[in-house]
């Protein structure tokens, strides 16, 4: 009985000290993992965040956090805080590099992006504050040299105007004691239609047809020695859902000039490409229109079309028409202004219009391709595609419905040959930009060039496309609708999946065909989940055999051992299993 009770004791004593060892040893592990979190939050102090989140993993990586779960939810936050610090300092420091760079707006636009919550948000609040102080620095010293140019071209203008002054009083003195001083009085020596008692009277030269070198006779200039005010202008019309502005001053003496100009009913004299400032807004117009890849004429006629539209109300069509310089200056003008203006800046570009008139209407055509679509009048081996300039919209080919069946005069600008013709038509058929290889009129898509073959699924990036319905599908015929959220299934081909949740029969995500959930095995639901688990537990057993009263406990371990050896099977197979599912979902 005592040789019982001593081995008894014994065997106590020995799992007791193992006790304390295991407990030893993971108060140990428990220390490295706490040393390791401690060290990571120094790096992070430090803006060493790579090399926090390195340290970090290492605790991750730890058997007590891994299978037990000890500190692990603080050291995956700690490792997300991170990864989000760092990723705020490469921001940051793309923000600082753009602001080296003197990249002021983008530097602003970077640091923007760092939340306000950051770590690096008061330093980018600091640099944004100083890049708007850089921009505005920047501001000032252009507007300071362009200031000091503008007063140096003033100071030139003003010694070339005091010159000219002194050489024209001088031609006036040598004038003056001539002879024939009252004959000369009464010549017109520059041919501009002013004696030069006239050109004295207004302070111009007789030897100059354009004293102030405006464009503009004397004999017609309201101002012919220079002076007057310039009439500011400020246009301001949409095109292609783009708002667009466009201000100039035009003279008050180039307006004077053509509103002095005795009228004629009708007449191309009223097309002025030449004019400067026609000439200044067709610049500006083609330009603009290049720069932005848009259709030259179209964008002109938005511009025209932008002026609102006045009827003559006390004189009838063609009986007071306006030149293009007046309609600019008063803003306004019915078909025949609009239509003058029009063909003149279209004109003043390089391309060849043709007026078209109508009984008490009048358009303009533009010479363009022969593929062009809409309706067009021929003037020999040439068509002039009709624009209509008033009212916003019209677009070129387009014509007035009440004019379809009409006869039209169309006169072509460039030498004024006339012919008479009912407008021609060119159905629209365009290769499609969004569907290469198909074909577009506007409405419907074709499988051919010349829109006879109707297109109703097409192809589309991976999806197909019906412009019917304005939906998208998986399918070439359009039967499998995409929906937002569902998508095609490359794990199990024919079928559908949201991501993360199931896969699906139907393209709408409504039938469910399997679930994408996976169990993960837990370790302690086994008693052995490894080879090292065993070899331990086989150690033990190998111990109890080598003393002949651990008989029982011997016994007890061996069938320990089988169950783990089942266990590791178990485990492994759960694993494996959860791996393959993990595998096959699809996000």
């Amino acid at each position: 009985m005592k040789s019982f009770l001593f081995k008894r004791s014994i065997l106590v004593g020995i799992i007791f000290i193992l006790i304390i060892a295991e407990v030893s040893y993971g108060l140990v592990e428990y220390k490295k993992i706490s040393d390791l979190i401690r060290k990571s939050e120094q790096f992070k102090k430090a803006e060493k965040y790579e090399k926090a989140i390195e340290t970090l993993n290492l605790a991750l990586a730890n058997w007590m956090v891994r299978k037990i779960g000890v500190k692990k939810d603080e050291v995956l936050d700690k490792i997300k805080e991170s990864k989000k610090l760092l990723e705020d300092r490469k921001k940051y420091n793309q923000g600082l590099k753009e602001f080296s760079k003197e990249n002021w707006q983008k530097a602003i636009e970077i640091f923007s992006k760092i939340p306000q919550d950051s770590f690096y948000y008061p330093k980018a609040r600091i640099k944004i504050e100083e890049a708007k102080r850089k921009i505005v620095e920047n501001q000032l010293r252009e507007a300071e040299t362009a200031k000091e140019k503008a007063e140096k071209i003033a100071q030139i203008e003003a010694a070339k105007r005091a010159q000219e002054e002194m050489l024209r009083r001088a031609k006036e003195i040598e004038l003056a004691e001539k002879e024939a001083q009252e004959k000369m009085m009464n010549m017109d020596n520059d041919g501009d239609g002013l004696t030069y008692r006239e050109e004295l009277a207004k302070g111009t030269s007789d030897y100059d047809i354009d004293t102030d070198n405006d464009g503009i006779k004397d004999s017609e200039d309201l101002h012919p020695a220079g002076g007057g005010r310039f009439i500011p202008q400020e246009f301001e019309w949409e095109y292609e859902g783009q708002r667009w502005m466009y201000k100039l001053s035009i003279h008050e003496d180039w307006y004077e000039y053509y509103k002095r100009k005795p009228r004629k009913p009708h007449g191309l004299e009223y097309v002025t490409p030449e004019d400067p400032y026609i000439q200044q807004i067709a610049k500006t117009l083609k330009e603009t229109a290049e720069r932005n890849g848009y259709h030259l004429t179209s964008f002109i006629v938005s511009f025209v079309q932008s002026l609102p539209y006045v009827e003559d109300y006390f004189t009838s069509f063609d009986e007071y028409p306006k030149y293009p310089i007046e309609t600019i200056v008063e803003r306004n003008g019915d078909c025949e202004d609009t239509s003058y203006l029009f063909a003149s800046l279209v004109e003043a570009t390089g391309i060849s219009t043709a007026l078209i008139e109508f009984p008490g209407h009048m358009g303009v055509g533009i010479n363009t391709v022969h593929e062009q679509a809409g309706y067009y009048y021929p003037i020999g081996e040439e068509w002039y595609y009709y624009y209509e300039t008033t009212g916003k919209g019209w677009q070129v080919g387009q014509l007035p419905e009440q004019l379809l069946h009409k006869k039209a005069r169309v006169i072509r600008v460039r030498d004024g040959k006339v012919v008479y013709s009912f407008p021609k038509y060119v159905k629209p058929c365009y290769l499609s930009s969004e569907f290469p290889g198909y074909y577009f009129d506007g409405e419907n898509y074709y499988f051919d060039s010349k829109c006879k073959r109707l297109a109703k699924c097409l192809p589309y990036k991976e999806f197909y496309y019906n412009p019917q319905t304005e939906r998208f599908y998986w399918d070439r015929n359009c039967t499998q609708m995409v929906v937002k959220g569902c998508y095609k299934s490359k794990t199990y081909p024919g079928k559908f999946y949201i991501p993360g949740v199931a896969w699906y029969y139907d393209s709408l995500c409504t039938q469910i065909y399997k679930s994408m959930s996976c169990e993960y095995p837990h370790f302690w639901d086994y008693t052995c989940t490894t080879i090292s688990d065993y070899e331990a537990k086989k150690r033990d057993c190998d111990y109890y055999k080598s003393f002949s009263y651990f008989y029982d406990l011997a016994k007890e371990c061996e069938e320990e051992l089988s169950r783990c050896k089942r266990d590791i099977e178990r485990y492994q197979a759960k694993l494996d299993e959860y791996q393959r599912c993990i595998e096959m979902r699809e996000y």
